[in-house]
């Protein structure tokens, strides 16, 4: 069946190596040992953000790839009022846009597979609901504004959200708000 935001809901009946393979990855993200490995690189790239705002030299000689890069796994809209001081912003901001969308893929991925892994709340309901009669403006809306993206990941994969129903406003979100955030640091500055 097809979902408002013109994604498709998941087929139900997925063949038994489907749901092994999803079984394992369910259990691997559950574990306790997953869970610590991503607090401790959450806390060594916060750590990292904090070093390269302080100097953003030795950064630099990375370039756009090394924003790619970090952006793939570390809290990149950070550094973005420090970077914009150094870089061009235009290309700052799409690179850090597509480094975060693609790390945003990843809970949606995740809630995609159908499993859920965040309790059900009144707050959950109301993004849930926004996100169905909203579709991918919703996902734009939530990108653009400086709120924990992976929330809103996940819940449009198990929503039905298609990849690219959510990729394109995840960008395209990110990206406004990379440039509105470069440029405005820019424009404090002078």
């Amino acid at each position: 069946s097809t979902h408002p935001s013109g994604g498709c809901y998941l087929g139900s009946n997925p063949s038994p190596a489907a749901r092994m393979t999803k079984e394992k990855i369910i259990t691997f993200l559950e574990s306790r040992d997953f869970k610590r490995f991503v607090f401790v690189l959450g806390i060594l790239f916060l750590i990292l953000t904090a070093f390269i705002s302080v100097n953003p030299e030795p950064f630099l000689r990375f370039g756009y790839v090394g924003v790619f890069i970090f952006a793939l796994f570390g809290p990149a809209s950070l550094l973005i009022p420090v970077l914009s001081q150094h870089m061009n912003i235009w290309v700052l901001a799409v690179v850090t846009a597509a480094g975060m969308a693609i790390n945003d893929s990843v809970s949606w991925v995740i809630g995609s597979l159908g499993h859920t892994v965040i309790p059900h709340s009144p707050k959950i309901e109301r993004i849930e609901a926004n996100l169905r009669k909203h579709g991918m403006p919703a996902l734009f809306f939530w990108a653009l504004i400086p709120f924990p993206y992976d929330l809103i990941g996940f819940i449009a994969g198990y929503l039905g959200f298609t990849y690219k129903s959510f990729i394109i406003p995840t960008f395209l979100g990110r990206l406004v708000r990379f440039m509105l955030l470069g440029f405005g640091v820019i424009t404090l500055l002078k």
